[in-house]
């Protein structure tokens, strides 16, 4: 089992990430849905989140499991589960350490959370582990973002505010740098109450980017995948855009 630690998405940053992002945006839901309608047998969704894909799937009757490795994205998936009397099936857990008996059809990774494993070595794993647990003529579609992503200029502090339900608002400070085709950030969480601050969380948030495509499909091929297709986001029938901020890779085993 890995010894990794998570070093982001804490108990603010889910509240954040929940009132930003509610639902999944359309176009991308329509996309991976198109996946899932078409898989034969169980489908997984690795570094699900708070469900925002996940469980719009399980409540149309698709099957799909998932798991994370933020146990608060973990909590606030169960909450809203349960009031959609929903009963998913969800674990925690690392990428890396993804050792269950059942084969799936469909693997998909939407919004780049496939950058989240930054250690090319555990890039290769993860693809390995993945494709060891696709069955016969399975697909594995994800998001890797490009240095596009990245906001410019960089190594400046950006703000924003979120107010919540309840009246009291989220602050969220990041400082962005680019590395060795690694965006590492710094993220200050605060939430106030009127005037004061009643709670910090200091987080490190980092993504791989792929530029070079071609280091990407290197290590799909070594691991054993197919059919290998990039295109643009949400666009089955894109060319891709090599300035795009994204790629979609979709891989058979």
């Amino acid at each position: 089992m890995t010894q990794q630690k998570l070093g982001s998405y804490l108990s603010l940053c889910t509240q954040f990430y929940d009132l930003i992002r509610p639902e999944p945006p359309e176009d991308a839901y329509a996309f991976y849905r198109s996946y899932v309608s078409n898989a034969v047998g169980s489908i997984l969704e690795p570094m699900c989140g708070t469900g925002r894909f996940l469980l719009p799937l399980l409540q149309e009757g698709f099957n799909v499991h998932g798991f994370d490795a933020s146990e608060h994205m973990l909590e606030a998936l169960h909450a809203k589960a349960a009031l959609k009397h929903l009963h998913p099936t969800v674990w925690h857990g690392f990428v890396e350490d993804l050792a269950k008996t059942e084969q799936y059809g469909l693997i998909f990774i939407p919004s780049g959370s496939f950058g989240h494993i930054i250690d090319l070595n555990s890039v290769t794993q993860s693809l390995k582990i993945m494709y060891d647990h696709l069955s016969k003529d399975g697909l594995l579609v994800f998001e890797a973002e490009s240095s596009k992503s990245v906001p410019s200029p960089l190594g400046i502090w950006r703000g924003v505010v979120c107010h919540k339900p309840d009246g009291t608002m989220i602050i969220v400070n990041r400082l962005t740098t680019l590395e060795d085709s690694v965006c590492h950030s710094i993220d200050r969480y605060e939430l106030v109450e009127g005037s004061r601050i009643i709670q910090t969380e200091i987080e490190t948030f980092n993504v791989r980017l792929y530029d070079d495509s071609s280091v990407l499909i290197n290590l799909l091929k070594t691991v054993g995948f197919r059919d290998i297709r990039m295109m643009n986001p949400f666009d089955k029938k894109s060319v891709p855009d090599m300035d795009a901020t994204a790629i979609v890779y979709e891989c058979r085993k």
